[in-house]
């Protein structure tokens, strides 16, 4: 059984992840492909614009098998610890043979090469890492400048590019979890930033589109399966719009503890001050970013920072590995699929008990906050089944 895992978000699935979903088939000649997720809130921080069970029906309607939602912890977590979990889950699932990612530069050879030189800079200690962590540059900027003194430019992987970011940040989980999974990259057309629609749009600019009541473009960027779910949850107020959570988070903020924010995930080196001096003089989340980005904290860092600050998660608890991966869709013919992966005794919960482990208590109450912002009743979450396809 030949089987391909593919790590995204698909908020919504625009034309560049169905071509990539077909591109990943057709390069491991899958006999099914699995999709992991991040659920209710986005590696960016942010909560989702579409739920969670719909961007599973729209990934399967696409050409996926299976679909499974990784922890939150992981789901909304800076780049690494995204592609620990994703990977992480798929390689305990006992039955993928390859991981399909997409990529700016689609040389795989240069990208292992790239993954191999990070590795090295990590472990060792070198002073132009150094010097450029202690100028207060994010981590990924700081290693291309230390990475560019050893490599001429050609040698190695841009670095400033985020989905070469996240290509070698899955090469070195794979390594570092010592997976046989075979790794196939997928190049990629057009900018991530991009707010074109065409010829392949970005996710942020589908998004854009959408909420502009763009339709025309819409229409273009997406799927005809896609936007089949895209109406069906925009006739039924079923999206978590932009500032949905705004107040609710604020008022949270204002009401923590200084200790309980030192220990959240993603906060470190004093920023809780600078949180909790600004949030007095934000009138929304995005107001509350603005105020406290700075080249340490990049906008990214402090969005997940405030969202593990609404949920309650602690650094300290933060697990090394997804010991669990939620059901979130299947198509009825990768039943012996589904067969497969229970032999492997890798949990994968359907239905989450309202008194599961923390871990999973936070999952569902990610959940909840994305229906609230929705302005759905939170007793829908766990009325909720996995989608099936015939």
């Amino acid at each position: 059984m030949r089987v391909c895992g593919i790590i995204a978000e698909y908020d919504p699935l625009h034309a560049g992840h169905a071509w990539h979903l077909q591109q990943a088939r057709q390069l491991s000649a899958a006999d099914y492909v699995v999709c992991v997720l991040s659920a209710a809130f986005s590696q960016r921080g942010m909560p989702h614009l579409f739920s969670t069970w719909d961007r599973a029906q729209m990934a399967l309607e696409s050409g996926a098998d299976l679909v499974i939602a990784m922890p939150f912890s992981f789901g909304c977590a800076q780049a690494n610890r995204f592609a620990r979990g994703g990977v992480g889950i798929l390689a305990s699932l006992g039955v993928v043979t390859h991981l399909s990612f997409g990529a700016e530069d689609g040389d795989l050879n240069r990208l292992l090469r790239t993954a191999d030189a990070i590795q090295a800079l990590d472990s060792g200690v070198d002073a132009r890492l150094h010097s450029a962590l202690s100028e207060g540059l994010p981590l990924a900027a700081a290693r291309a400048r230390a990475l560019a003194a050893r490599y001429k430019e050609s040698e190695l992987s841009p670095l400033d590019q985020p989905n070469n970011i996240l290509a070698l940040c899955y090469l070195q989980a794979l390594a570092q979890l010592h997976s046989n999974m075979q790794p196939l990259v997928v190049q990629r057309s057009g900018s991530y930033h991009s707010t074109a629609l065409q010829p392949l749009p970005s996710a942020g600019a589908v998004r854009a589109a959408l909420l502009r009541g763009d339709w025309q473009g819409l229409n273009a960027s997406v799927p005809s399966a896609s936007r089949e779910v895209i109406d069906r949850a925009v006739s039924g107020g079923l999206l978590h719009r932009p500032g949905a959570l705004d107040q609710v988070l604020l008022h949270h903020l204002l009401t923590m503890e200084e200790q309980a924010l030192a220990e959240t995930a993603e906060i470190s080196e004093g920023l809780e001050h600078r949180i909790l001096q600004s949030v007095r003089n934000a009138r929304s989340r995005e107001d509350l970013l603005q105020l406290c980005k700075t080249r340490r904290y990049p906008y990214t860092r402090l969005s997940r920072a405030l969202s593990h600050a609404l949920l309650g998660q602690k650094a300290q608890t933060l697990p090394e590995q997804p010991a669990y991966a939620r059901l979130i869709g299947m198509r009825r013919s990768a039943a012996p699929l589904l067969r497969a992966i229970k032999r492997s005794g890798y949990p994968l919960i359907s239905r989450s008990a309202r008194h599961g482990g923390e871990d999973l208590c936070r999952d569902m109450r990610a959940e909840e906050l994305w229906v609230l912002g929705a302005g759905q009743p939170v007793e829908c979450v766990w009325r909720q089944a996995a989608v099936i396809l015939e």
